[in-house]
């Protein structure tokens, strides 16, 4: 919506003697097509000089307010040209690695506070990062069940694996600490350049450690 404030002073179309006229429901518009627009103005007599501005004046009435409703790209439909499944235009998955209809927010059943844990020299953002995924409910659900383990046929390194007993172990040790060791020993395959006992970022942890859970899942990604 264009709100253009009458005042006293005349605009510069004006001074130029250029007047547009006020648009009304079902007029036509500067590109031959009819638009539903309104105006909110003082009323001009048709025989006005105002209706007669040259070809060239765009600036709008005096004291009205002009609305346009004639649909431009950006408010075209979603729905238009997409023959996808996906909205976003992106192909399905080859894979789903976890159908969204056994993902649950909350608790598949009730816990006692897990172990805390052991800073073993400058793992303190280690443990901060693995005692949020181990508290994130869907995640701590999937891996207290064992379902990966009973799957997995990687001989090597593997994130999701090393996970899973970690979050295990938590929860089998309510009350008492723990050394991470199983994760620290991993260290440098979460990311090659994470050494033991140097300070790193918490947030550059987790993320190396969700995108290697990733990778677990994913054949020809090690």
């Amino acid at each position: 919506m264009t709100i253009v404030d009458g005042s006293s002073e005349k605009s510069d179309h004006e001074s130029a003697g250029c007047n547009r006229p006020s648009f009304t429901s079902g007029d036509v518009g500067m590109d031959g097509s009819c638009s539903s627009s309104w105006a909110v103005g003082p009323t001009v007599p048709s025989d006005s000089p105002r209706l007669k501005a040259p070809v060239g004046c765009l600036a709008p009435t005096p004291g009205a307010a002009v609305y346009n409703s004639t649909p431009s790209s950006v408010d075209r439909p979603k729905d238009q040209g997409q023959s996808k499944a996906c909205s976003d235009g992106i192909d399905l998955p080859q894979k789903v690695l976890f159908s969204p209809d056994r993902l649950s927010l909350k608790w598949a059943q009730v816990h006692l506070i897990g172990a805390g844990l052991q800073n073993m020299g400058n793992t303190c953002f280690l443990n901060s990062a693995l005692q949020c995924l181990s508290y994130t409910p869907p995640l701590a659900n999937y891996m207290l069940t064992r379902e990966h383990s009973k799957t997995c046929h990687e001989p090597g390194f593997c994130m999701m694996c090393t996970m899973q007993n970690h979050i295990i172990q938590v929860f089998a040790n309510s009350g008492n600490v723990i050394k991470p060791i199983g994760v620290l020993n991993e260290l440098g395959w979460i990311a090659k350049h994470f050494r033991y006992g140097s300070q790193e970022d918490a947030h550059e942890f987790l993320r190396c450690t969700v995108d290697a859970m990733q990778k677990s899942c994913l054949p020809g990604t090690k």
